[in-house]
């Protein structure tokens, strides 16, 4: 969190500026591999770059353990650090090491020394003076592997297998508004239980979504099935059988992304063009089984850019005349341009098979959107909705039958008017 303290009286400031932090009203940057940290939220507190200890966990792949509100351990592979917030003294492994500022807490947020902390865990740490940016940089490899060979190794690995099925369950708390009041008929906090099966050849999905809300005594259960095929998608929802619609993605678009996922080096430069930045965490054992963790973090700006370009990829060769693909690829730009997405998540892959099988996700999303004007007087003029989710995906039953539901009495799908997304 930045401060900016304006004082009016020159004793008053001298006063105090040696028994309060002072903080810098600059925006600093950080660069970690030549990659951008997305709101890193660094700080210069008495001529020193801090930063959240949180932040700092995500790119570096590191685990926090508060061991009181103001006693924490900074775990990473074998190396561990132990601070107390408002002491320079910190104790590496079993070394006392003196840092150059304390730990400060602002509100909610801790901060820690950029140079201390990460120089003790193996970072080069330097300074860009005409772009505000702290760089750092490391050479972390697992068995001899960076991230990105890992990773490569897994998607490689994950292509033998033809299907797969999936299950999870997630934790969602959603604060929607219309026209500034919240919504009561949309329940706030709900479990999200997750089944399905995907396939690659020929592409099919099929997802069945348990959503239960958590809030009120007459909580029920409701489920929503999706599948979808290159052709078709079919949704099925609660008092309703199966509509279907034409899928909404030009077979070039599929071919395209086919290809992409065919080739591992291809989706790792995929990831890295969406803003994906990818880090090592600690390694860790469920099941007794061994997994490397590879943690993601989004770089919105980067991911609406790359957005972008696969909206345009995936409706360009739709029909102008049934589909108004232009209109559409608007309205998809602009929902995600005005929206505020935190994103992470951590994929676990089998040191053995290198098969990814378990995902976890924690995410945050802010969307606003208003009604067209011939919505009508019943419809709220603008819907903003903030949603936290997070869970945990597992994936199993490699190259196993997949099973298709019975669509065949589908009915088309009469599409609503769309709502556009707000300012």
């Amino acid at each position: 969190m930045k401060k900016k303290f304006f004082v009016g009286i020159a004793l008053i400031f001298l006063m105090f500026s040696t028994a309060l932090p002072a903080f810098a009203s600059q925006a600093l940057k950080l660069r970690v591999n030549d990659d951008v940290v997305p709101s890193p939220g660094i700080t210069m507190v008495n001529g020193s770059s801090m930063i959240p200890v949180d932040t700092y966990a995500r790119f570096a792949g590191a685990d926090v353990k508060w061991d009181s509100a103001s006693d924490f351990t900074i775990k990473e592979n074998d190396t561990t650090m132990q601070f107390t917030v408002g002491k320079k003294e910190a104790m590496l492994a079993d070394k006392p090491v003196t840092l150059t500022v304390q730990p400060v807490k602002t509100g909610d947020t801790v901060l820690i020394p950029v140079r201390s902390v990460c120089e003790a865990f193996g970072f080069q740490v330097g300074w860009v003076n005409d772009q505000s940016t702290t760089t750092l940089s490391r050479s972390e490899t697992r068995d001899g592997m960076t991230v990105y060979d890992v990773l490569a190794k897994s998607t490689a690995a994950g292509q033998k297998f033809n299907t797969y099925s999936v299950d999870g369950l997630f934790n969602i708390n959603m604060n929607v508004t219309a026209d500034g009041k919240v919504d009561k008929q949309t329940p706030q906090n709900v479990t999200s239980k997750l089944t399905g099966q995907m396939q690659n050849k020929p592409f099919q999905v099929y997802m069945k979504q348990t959503v239960t809300p958590v809030d009120g005594d007459n909580a029920q259960p409701m489920d929503v099935e999706t599948y979808m095929t290159r052709e078709k998608m079919y949704i099925k929802v609660p008092g309703q059988g199966w509509l279907v619609q034409d899928m909404p993605f030009s077979p070039e678009f599929w071919k395209q992304q086919q290809d992409i996922q065919s080739d591992p080096l291809k989706v790792v430069e995929q990831m890295k063009e969406m803003g994906i930045l990818l880090n090592f965490g600690n390694d860790v054992a469920v099941n007794d089984q061994e997994y490397y963790v590879v943690n993601a973090t989004l770089d919105m700006a980067k991911f609406k850019e790359g957005l972008q370009k696969i909206i345009q990829q995936a409706t360009q060769a739709m029909p102008q005349d049934t589909a108004n693909t232009a209109d559409m690829q608007q309205q998809m730009q602009k929902l995600f341009e005005n929206a505020k997405m935190d994103y992470d998540y951590s994929v676990l892959i089998n040191k053995k098979t290198f098969i990814t099988d378990i995902v976890n996700f924690d995410a945050r999303l802010e969307m606003l959107m208003n009604n067209p004007a011939s919505a009508g007087d019943n419809q709220p003029k603008q819907v903003k909705m903030d949603m936290k989710y997070n869970g945990t995906i597992n994936i199993t039953k490699l190259g196993g039958p997949f099973t298709a539901p019975d669509v065949s009495a589908a009915v088309e799908m009469k599409m609503p008017q769309p709502i556009t997304p707000g300012n």
